[in-house]
């Protein structure tokens, strides 16, 4: 097939990591994909994760700035007419760049992944009734990520289930860099056996570090011996320079990483203490390279994660995350039983599979 994967930047977020992906795998099987990513992607930050993408997919920018308008929507109908796709696979909120299309070219099959739940991801309150429409004649095909999201897309359409194909990520692969990290990494422990917590997530209030922070200065007080490292971005930002005051010595905050692989591989569990989320693509990384999660059961978590089977769940306050962190310092999750977990499940592979066949039925 000849497939546009369609996106609005490539950030160092989840989605748009997601979305590389499951580009390059598509391509990997012989299929014809390319990436369009509708901002400028000269802007620091915000073709991040394009560095990722397989030269067997070709790359466009459509060089938008900020701001929705009908001369870009003719810019992007002029892109697809152009590339004559079978498919054309929509994330994030990119679909009212392709209504148009979606209503006179019946012959493009239109998808679009709902990559949060459904209230999250409909765009301003006014689009929820032009997406519905569109939904529900077919006309674009929702697919959605997680269990929770689907049950959120039948509650706020009021339509029957979207497909749910849970998300995949390409198993983690060391860099060049890996030797140098293992060695910094070491240089936080305390000892050899000193356990590596890691978070990684922008700074954000939805994301909770402040439950984060909070629960692991009480471990510190309490004699625990670990390190925590925290990558992402935003830490600089006020609120970041307040969780680094308030840290204890044995967090350190690491920034914005392009090799997140190679600190994965050198810890030992993966914390989320988030009050909301889909399906976080940083836990499948985490599980991929065999990290126990320790993480609050939100959104499509517990999809995931089974409590004491392949990680461990909380609600989201500081007791509840404490004992969750307790738990695992005293029964460790065999790091093979959650790579088999991640591998049955959710590698990119058996991901793009479930996509193919849909965009094929």
């Amino acid at each position: 097939m000849k497939i546009i994967q369609l996106v609005y930047s490539l950030s160092s977020g989840g989605a748009e990591k997601f979305v590389v992906d499951l580009s390059n795998e598509m391509a990997r099987r012989g299929h014809d994909v390319t990436l369009c990513m509708l901002l400028d992607d000269a802007p620091e930050g915000r073709a991040f994760n394009k560095q990722f993408l397989s030269p067997a997919v070709r790359f466009r920018s459509l060089h938008f700035e900020r701001g929705f308008s009908l001369s870009k929507v003719r810019a992007v109908e002029k892109f697809i007419l152009g590339e004559r796709p079978d498919v054309v696979h929509c994330h994030l909120n990119v679909i009212p760049y392709v209504f148009r299309l979606a209503m006179t070219r019946r012959k493009i099959r239109f998808f679009h992944t709902l990559h949060s739940v459904a209230e999250k991801a409909s765009g301003a309150s006014a689009q929820k009734r032009i997406n519905r429409f569109f939904y529900a004649r077919r006309w674009i095909r929702p697919v959605t990520i997680s269990r929770l999201c689907q049950e959120s897309f039948v509650r706020f359409y009021h339509l029957p289930p979207a497909p749910h194909i849970d998300n995949g990520r390409s198993t983690v692969a060391p860099s060049a860099a890996l030797s140098a990290v293992r060695q910094e990494v070491n240089g936080y422990k305390a000892t050899a056996s000193t356990p590596v917590f890691i978070h990684v997530a922008r700074c954000d209030a939805l994301k909770n570090q402040h439950l984060l922070i909070s629960t692991f200065n009480r471990l510190d007080k309490e004699g625990t011996d670990f390190c925590l490292l925290v990558l992402g971005a935003g830490y600089g930002s006020d609120e970041g320079k307040r969780l680094q005051q308030a840290a204890c010595n044995k967090i350190h905050f690491l920034g914005e990483k392009s090799n997140v692989g190679d600190y994965l591989l050198c810890a030992d569990v993966f914390c989320l203490t988030s009050r909301f989320e889909g399906l976080p693509i940083s836990l499948l990384e985490a599980l991929s390279c065999g990290l126990t999660p320790v993480c609050t059961a939100v959104g499509g978590i517990p999809d995931v994660v089974t409590d004491g089977e392949t990680g461990y769940l909380s609600a989201v306050s500081e007791e509840a995350y404490h004992q969750a962190l307790l738990r695992f310092l005293h029964r460790r999750i065999e790091p093979e039983k959650l790579k088999a977990h991640f591998r049955a499940n959710y590698s990119i592979d058996v991901c793009a599979e479930k996509y193919l066949a849909l965009f094929q039925k």
